[in-house]
């Protein structure tokens, strides 16, 4: 079996889509810009084949890809650094062109769930899609919603050790929260050509859940009352249109997507990835401050 190559294997995402590649026997080949990082060690030591790239050097990806039967793209520098043309789109972009120039035949992308606003993340995912369909490649684009291990912690206003969130908005549309490990098994999957051959699939957790309702649960799981505080619409609307840099209008608009609510159905895709998904209840009960 040839390699998977997994690109943005050392962020949280990746490194579990590795593992679930390496768990199934398969080879895995990490492209990484620190090869001695604590997180690409790991990898290391769990078997995966480490190669230093950035994928912003278009000129060293092809040979980055040789031999390779798939790419898994994760690649993102958002919400932590504002480069999203640079690597959320154009890394994507020298990535897809490296993968077919290279033969690769496979490429599977990590993208997000359309949300009804203009914002430079979203321009960005969507020029890589269009760009995939383009080409001669068989690919395969996941749209996963709203991350459990993004949105319940510090990182969105949302710490478990203190018992304190931030709502975005009302707070009581529905949401179907998932889990990355869940969206790591089925970008796994699908890198071994399980699943649809090609196309989009939208993906989802198994509860359509308002963030009030998360707060809820986490305050049964914790056994504390949990304070609040709201970041009201007229705000997250100023973000979207009038922040600063890319990333504080995608975060506005992303925030903006949790008042209005987002959902999708999970049968429209366990029946191309049958597995259990995790709820809200037991990644709370899961949770440490560290993850």
């Amino acid at each position: 079996m040839t390699a998977i190559a997994v690109a943005g294997a050392t962020g949280a995402l990746g490194s579990r889509i590795c593992h679930a590649v390496l768990a199934r026997g398969a080879s895995v080949r990490a492209l990484v810009r620190e090869p001695a990082s604590p997180a690409a060690q790991l990898l290391a030591r769990a078997g995966a084949e480490l190669v230093r790239v950035d994928v912003t050097d278009a000129g060293a990806l092809s040979a980055a890809l040789h031999d390779v039967g798939c790419v898994v793209s994760t690649v993102t520098c958002f919400p932590r650094a504002d480069a999203l043309d640079t690597v959320d789109r154009d890394g994507n972009l020298a990535l897809v062109d490296a993968a077919e120039n290279a033969d690769a035949g496979r490429f599977v992308f990590v993208s997000f769930k359309a949300v009804p606003f203009d914002f430079p993340l979203q321009r960005a995912k969507r020029a890589v899609e269009e760009h995939l369909a383009r080409t001669q490649l068989e690919h395969v684009v996941l749209r996963p919603g709203k991350f459990m291990d993004v949105w319940f912690s510090p990182l969105c206003g949302f710490d478990v050790a203190a018992h304190r969130a931030t709502l975005f908005g009302d707070a009581t549309a529905p949401v179907t929260w998932i889990a990355a490990a869940d969206v790591a098994e089925i970008a796994a999957r699908a890198a071994l050509g399980e699943g649809p051959r090609a196309g989009t699939v939208e993906l989802g957790g198994p509860e359509a859940l308002s963030q009030r309702d998360v707060v809820a649960i986490f305050e049964e799981v914790t056994g504390a009352a949990w304070q609040t505080e709201t970041l009201p619409v007229p705000e997250l609307e100023r973000m979207r249109t009038e922040g600063e840099t890319g990333v504080v209008r995608s975060l506005g608009a992303l925030m903006l997507e949790s008042h209005l609510g987002a959902t999708t159905d999970p049968a429209s895709f366990l029946r191309s990835f049958p597995l259990r998904l995790t709820t809200v209840r037991e990644f709370a009960a899961g949770y440490s401050p560290s993850d």
